[in-house]
């Protein structure tokens, strides 16, 4: 019978991490923050990232009463590696957790390289879900880019690095190496590349604790998660989005640097329920500081 138990890794113990164990033998870390009791939220993080993500919601889901789960998909954290073609089966991990903790209805956070994964958790549980919140995420480029604008350096990202395995893997494991020995300058790389007004949100000391932690952590046991993502970003993702019907919220900043804002704004046009919210001026780090906002919408639909 599959078991839950505290995460005792490479990073120690801390009382918000579990490991569930899958029914192939494979485990699945995870944490919560909030109120324990609460409505449940499953938190999707970003890539690189990992389950320290949405430490910063701790607060004001627990003043609001949510429980936020942030799962991490394999290869990050505390997840064993397990390779896949698409996203509808990494999804599957994500509804065996549901399964486990009982969760009937719930929403569904996704953030930036999280987004993907949410969706094809919506596609994979529909009935189940309140509330598809998708965060600066990252949109569906193989099947649009052609007919977007993106930047350069979002097409040398999009369509070129993840196409070149010897290339993505010397970028990811440059970057583990900085982050572990050098994480001063990692993040003085990160916000060299940034909007000015995601500067003032990564300056925050508790935000630039929260995100050096977060992907630390996520490339710790290996870059096998992050260089599945991005392969799996650069293909088609093999999910029917007009036939995800389920009540969802974009917001995503104009003046994202990080991922192309033309391709989320194709995203949520694809999906039949969805609300975009652009936010004028903000890039791609704002939900930082805004946390509130986008649980308070989680809150109305979880209520209703």
């Amino acid at each position: 019978m599959d078991t839950i138990v505290r995460g005792e890794g490479a990073v120690g113990s801390d009382p918000c991490s579990r490991v569930h164990c899958l029914a192939d033998g494979r485990r699945i870390g995870y944490a919560e923050f909030g109120d324990a009791q609460g409505l449940p939220v499953l938190a999707i993080h970003g890539t690189p990232g990992s389950r320290f993500m949405f430490a910063l919601t701790h607060e004001g889901a627990r003043a609001r009463g949510l429980r936020i789960i942030a799962p991490e998909r394999p290869g990050y954290g505390l997840s064993d590696y397990r390779r896949s073609v698409a996203l509808a089966p990494l999804a599957e991990d994500v509804k065996a957790l549901a399964d486990a903790l009982g969760l009937d209805r719930f929403a569904v956070i996704g953030v930036s390289g999280g987004g993907p994964h949410a969706v094809a958790v919506a596609a994979s549980m529909p009935a189940r879900v309140a509330l598809l919140a998708l965060i600066s995420p990252v949109g569906p480029i193989a099947e649009c880019h052609g007919r977007i604008r993106m930047s350069r350096l979002h097409r040398l990202i999009f369509t070129g690095l993840g196409r070149s395995p010897r290339a993505c893997a010397t970028f990811f494991w440059s970057l583990r190496s900085l982050v572990r020995w050098a994480p001063g300058a990692a993040y003085r790389v990160l916000l060299q590349r940034v909007t000015q007004s995601d500067r003032s949100v990564l300056v925050r000391p508790e935000v630039r604790a929260n995100l050096q932690a977060a992907i630390r952590e996520a490339l710790r046991p290996g870059i096998g998660g992050a260089l599945q993502d991005l392969r799996l970003f650069c293909t088609p993702w093999g999910l029917s989005l007009a036939e995800i019907d389920v009540p969802a919220v974009m917001w995503q900043g104009s003046d994202d640097s990080i991922v192309p804002p033309q391709a989320a704004y194709h995203l949520a046009e694809a999906l039949p329920n969805c609300r975009l919210d652009v936010i004028q001026g903000a890039g791609h780090y704002w939900v930082f500081g805004q946390f509130g906002r986008v649980l308070d919408t989680i809150l109305a639909a979880l209520r209703k």
